[in-house]
């Protein structure tokens, strides 16, 4: 390509001059982190490259020299007149750590710093991107996963592995994303973003009512499908507003989070954000009753039967729908099991709302796991749909398929 053509490129997708520092660690994946180091030298940017000592094993240092055209800095403790940890972690405008193994997330999740690759991302201060690669059974590993979602409620940025035939001679998630993926990725994080000066208020978790002082009704949500779409607006622009029950994993960096307990603790909320916010996406499996009355201490045993009366709780849903100002796109789920469809279109005439995203119950999908299977309705059509695949893969479908709306073009101007 000549020098002229590079340069269009490189405009093009808003890395010419941008300082990218890559991170190669120890995996059978290496390998496509050379070319991935070509790609965003060839669209203009400065890239230079870390390896841990694993990652040596598979790729020589002097590959990466040649295709950055900067020397590869092996050694935390060589001879130097600088701290060449602080230096490089001053110089990146973005980390890119690709493959990404289990062994290293851990270690960065833990925030430890005992090689110069993991030393740098401890002491970086700007975005860090992340992209796993792994066997399939590791990348399912629940600790693997505790680590992911760490990382991800940091602030760091997950470019999720693919699914296909791995190295182990296994088929399933786990290979790092294609090259080609992780520059547009990067190309992405710097140029203009698609949610840029979007308000976004999402609901998230369970709620829980009160019986006693001690218990509760209550589901099995545990907050992560709302997450993931808090961490998905966040990531293309957005001003996110978190408002979540409990839940079970840890709470993503967005510019605001408010954590409240009950139906109607959560509706205040919603309704007290609602006139500022663009989008508004319940994803909260909010409980549909609450008991009448709140026992005042602790119900014991030799107090004999007890008879528990439910009252419904509020709409929120609904009456966030009738209430919208103009301009305004609602969003509402529903988790249901067979005969799903029409039982999520039915609910988006009910509730007046703009779209409907359907939670299919199955053995993994809906409360509780890590993967789901979502359609996304907009009146009686189809926006979206996806097979079985993570939560963070279809919190993008939902989010993607909103970035078609109109209003949100108006809202931006």
């Amino acid at each position: 390509m000549s020098s002229r053509g590079r340069s269009r490129t490189s405009a093009r997708t808003g890395l010419a001059g941008r300082k990218i520092l890559c991170v190669v660690t120890g995996g059978i994946s290496a390998y496509k982190s050379a070319w991935l180091v070509r790609l965003l030298v060839r669209r203009g940017a400065s890239v230079r490259v870390l390896m841990t000592e694993a990652a040596q094993r598979f790729v020589t240092p002097l590959t990466f020299e040649v295709l950055s055209g900067n020397p590869v800095p092996l050694d935390m403790f060589a001879p130097r007149a600088r701290v060449e940890h602080v230096d490089l972690a001053a110089w990146a405008e973005l980390i890119v750590i690709a493959p990404a193994t289990a062994d290293f997330i851990g270690n960065i999740a833990a925030g430890l710093a005992g090689d110069l690759p993991s030393a740098v991302v401890c002491a970086a201060r700007c975005p860090v991107m992340i992209a796993p690669a792994m066997n399939d059974g590791m990348w399912a590993n629940p600790a693997v996963r505790r680590n992911i979602e760490r990382l991800a409620a940091d602030g760091r940025t997950i470019v999720e592995p693919g699914t296909g035939e791995l190295a182990c001679g296994t088929e399933g998630p786990g290979r790092m994303a294609e090259p080609e993926a992780i520059a547009d990725a990067v190309a992405s994080s710097f140029g203009p973003r698609s949610l840029d000066g979007i308000r976004v208020l999402i609901t998230a978790g369970r709620t829980e009512e009160e019986i006693d002082r001690v218990r509760y009704i209550s589901n099995r949500s545990s907050g992560r499908m709302g997450f993931a779409l808090a961490r998905r607006a966040a990531a293309l622009g957005a001003r996110v507003t978190l408002v979540h029950g409990p839940v079970d994993v840890p709470v993503p960096a967005v510019e605001t989070a408010m954590s409240v307990g009950s139906a109607s603790e959560m509706r205040t909320a919603v309704m007290r954000g609602l006139p500022r916010c663009d989008i508004l996406i319940m994803a909260a499996a909010v409980a549909d009753f609450t008991p009448s009355r709140t026992r005042k201490g602790k119900m014991h045993r030799a107090d004999g039967p007890v008879t528990l009366k439910l009252s419904p709780t509020v709409d929120i849903l609904a009456e966030a729908s009738a209430k919208r100002r103009e301009g305004q796109v609602i969003v509402g789920f529903a988790l249901e099991g067979k005969g799903g469809e029409a039982a999520a279109k039915r609910k988006l005439r009910e509730k007046g709302c703009d779209y409907i995203v359907l939670n299919s119950i199955g053995p993994r999908t809906g409360f509780g796991t890590d993967t789901n299977r979502v359609t996304v309705f907009r009146g009686t059509k189809k926006a979206a749909e996806t097979g079985l695949v993570s939560k963070d893969e279809a919190a993008a479908a939902v989010i993607d398929a909103l970035l078609a709306d109109r209003r949100l073009r108006k809202a931006q101007r």
